[in-house]
């Protein structure tokens, strides 16, 4: 196939992060003639809170699909306000009820998968992130101790088994496939780690026709545990990959989190139109080790989230979608995004 490349804005907004606008490009290619069509994304984004991103995503298959390669590699700015007077007893009274502190991250993460047997991947995976935080208030500081929030360097090696029914021409549009991951990732202190430990991730993904069938009814079951000693910015968080659309990146954590959501992705025959409804669960348990003054315990519980979007097609031949979500959850949060590729 000849190589495609796009260039669309993004949108996001909601109470925490605010309203962020920004430029996303898609590039489409083949490693070669054998091969499933391969994606390079480039993103840049900044919100009216003072929050910028920039990303670089390649998702590369190459040999026949014999070998995939993942790479990510980012760096935040994340100018975070959470208000926190809803959790404040009525008897106090504060001059300000937000917490306000500043996240600085960059992020590395490479993924090399080899085929064994007919749709069954096994490879690794190298993961890096460097974080740290400045309090802006008093609240801001309170929040950042009282769940364990802490500057760190940290790596990981993992080992990956992915078991993958996609057919060659619909990678990042399925309509009847599954696609599965099983992930151990050990973060030994020789990686920058303050003490070792451990997680495991499920990711199971299952794409079936609709009432028509053009159309595609896609559900994702997510399973996260990590070890007692893991460190705040290696929890399972809602938010990240799309798990539950609608929650703040790292606003809720905790050392489990299990998870089901499911989309209707109706198409609007002879057009390059799709219209969708979605909704998802989640669980969070185990809160965290925290510090000696506090953890994620608070954030434990049921969270729930829901909405409607609208899609259209903008590079046929990989089934690459434009996407506008509008999504609520159940902490009366609203939000709105518009970006590129599905949720899951």
């Amino acid at each position: 196939m000849a190589v495609d490349f796009k260039v669309v804005p993004t949108i996001s907004s909601n109470p925490t992060s605010g309203t962020g606008l920004g430029v996303m490009s898609s590039l489409i290619y083949q490693a070669d003639e054998s091969s499933s069509p391969s994606q390079a994304i480039f993103l840049v984004n900044y919100t009216n809170s003072g929050s910028y991103n920039a990303f670089g995503i390649n998702s590369m298959f190459f040999d026949d699909d014999s070998y995939v390669s993942n790479t990510i590699l980012g760096y935040i700015y994340n100018n975070s306000e959470f208000d926190l007077s809803s959790d404040l007893p009525s008897s106090i009274t504060l001059p300000s009820t937000s917490a306000n502190f500043e996240t600085k991250a960059v992020i590395f993460n490479q993924q090399l998968l080899y085929r064994i047997v007919e749709n069954l991947y096994v490879g690794g995976e190298f993961f890096y992130l460097n974080q740290g935080f400045n309090s802006n208030n008093a609240l801001g500081t309170a929040f950042l101790i009282a769940n364990g929030i802490e500057d760190s360097s940290l790596g990981s090696i993992g080992v990956v088994l992915n078991y993958d029914t996609r057919s060659k021409g619909e990678k990042l549009y399925p309509r009847n496939a599954t696609n599965a991951v099983l992930k151990y990732n050990y973060s030994p202190q020789e990686l920058g780690n303050s003490e070792n430990f451990s997680t495991l991730e499920i990711d199971y993904r299952k794409y079936i026709h609709g009432f028509k069938s053009d159309d595609v009814v896609a559900t994702q079951l997510y399973f996260k545990t990590s070890s007692e000693n893991t460190p705040d910015a290696s929890l399972a968080a809602l938010g990240i990959k799309n798990i539950l659309r609608g929650f703040s990146i790292g606003q809720y954590k905790a050392r489990n989190l299990a998870a089901l959501q499911s989309e209707y992705r109706y198409e609007l025959s002879t057009t390059d139109f799709k219209f969708t409804i979605f909704a998802g669960y989640a669980n969070l348990s185990g809160g965290s080790k925290g510090t000696d003054q506090g953890n994620r315990d608070g954030d434990n519980g049921d969270y729930i989230s829901g909405g409607v979007g609208v899609q259209y097609v903008i590079q046929k031949e990989a089934g690459v979608v434009y996407r506008v979500d509008i999504v609520t959850t159940n902490k009366g949060e609203k939000s709105l995004y518009a970006t590129v590729n599905q949720a899951f």
